[in-house]
């Protein structure tokens, strides 16, 4: 991801690709300290990132993608910053070490560019078949797709009459026209009658499932979530949905004002705002122990090195 650093004042500025810069002190408590330049094991190649740390190591900071150790380490040298360059055996380790948040720190939705060309998707199979879900919503999933599927079939065919009536004049098709096009009409308004039907009832069911303590949502991005699924627990991330084996939560605010949660003994930290009431909720529903903490900047700095996996 293209990144641009520059200092002024007594200010780290950080100019992020579709995003406002982003500004960390260099000055007083919980200042930039550390230009981490790190590496980590990914699929068939290794995954480079830079991270900007405060004096406890802690991450304000954090952009993945390749960049010049040599620049890097040569503006921290002009900066009066300290260089560490470090590679994690493991993508766990990674992910526990940038998963422990500074009290300044801030989230940026990285973005990756979009390709020279758009990329053409030829409908397959599973494009064709309605997704399976409720019962409740069922008939107006497969109302929705079949009128969509009308209207494709009548724009078709209102094209192929528009063709044929231009290639051969003497072709009496232009009766029809009228009518089928008003049909096309009627049927487009009805299928975007029936979309705003489909998305409002599934937004009203994602919040009967978060007031029922089914799911629950960390606030902000990256997007990451438990979902309670016939006794399994469930956590999704952008990236992949995976099983958790925990019983326990462990709710945390430190006296800085950093918060986050944690699974099991130790089994995954999920940094970042659950809101207490709803992770009650949660737990109680799904039978999990929930413990709420206040910690120390010590207390917090030993339990979140101690993690197996984490989600940043």
């Amino acid at each position: 991801m293209t990144l641009a650093l520059a200092v002024e004042r007594d200010e780290l500025i950080v100019d992020v690709p579709e995003h406002r810069p982003v500004r960390l002190p260099l000055a007083g408590r919980d200042r930039v300290s550390t230009l981490l330049f790190f590496g980590y094991p990914g699929r068939g190649r290794t995954r480079y990132g830079l991270a900007m740390l405060d004096q406890s190591g802690l991450v304000m900071l954090q952009a993945p993608g390749s960049r010049s150790r040599g620049a890097v380490q040569a503006f921290a040298a002009e900066s009066g910053l300290t260089f560490e360059a470090r590679v994690f055996d493991t993508a766990q380790q990674a992910r526990v070490a940038l998963a422990r948040r500074s009290p300044r720190w801030q989230g940026v939705t990285w973005r990756r560019p979009p390709p020279p060309l758009p990329r053409i998707r030829v409908p397959g199979v599973r494009s064709l078949r309605p997704p399976m879900s409720s019962p409740k919503v069922w008939w107006r999933e497969q109302l929705l797709y079949g009128l969509m599927w009308l209207v494709l079939a009548y724009g078709a065919a209102f094209v192929a009459l528009v063709v044929i009536n231009m290639t051969d004049t003497r072709a009496e098709v232009t009766r029809g026209m009228g009518p089928l096009g008003i049909v096309a009409l009627v049927l487009a308004a009805l299928t975007v009658a029936g979309a705003v039907v489909v998305v409002g009832v599934g937004r009203r069911r994602s919040r009967n499932q978060t007031t029922q303590g089914r799911v629950l949502r960390r606030l902000g991005d990256p997007h990451c979530r438990l979902v309670a699924v016939h006794g399994r627990l469930l956590l999704e991330t952008a990236r992949r949905t995976r099983e958790i084996d925990a019983s326990t939560l462990l709710l945390y605010s430190v006296e800085s004002g950093v918060t986050g949660l944690v699974m099991g003994d130790g089994l995954f930290h999920l940094p970042g705002y659950w809101d207490p009431r709803e992770t009650e909720r949660f737990a109680t529903r799904n039978g999990l122990a929930l413990t709420t903490r206040t910690l120390s900047r010590e207390e917090y700095l030993d339990l979140t090195v101690q993690m197996k996996d984490a989600v940043p």
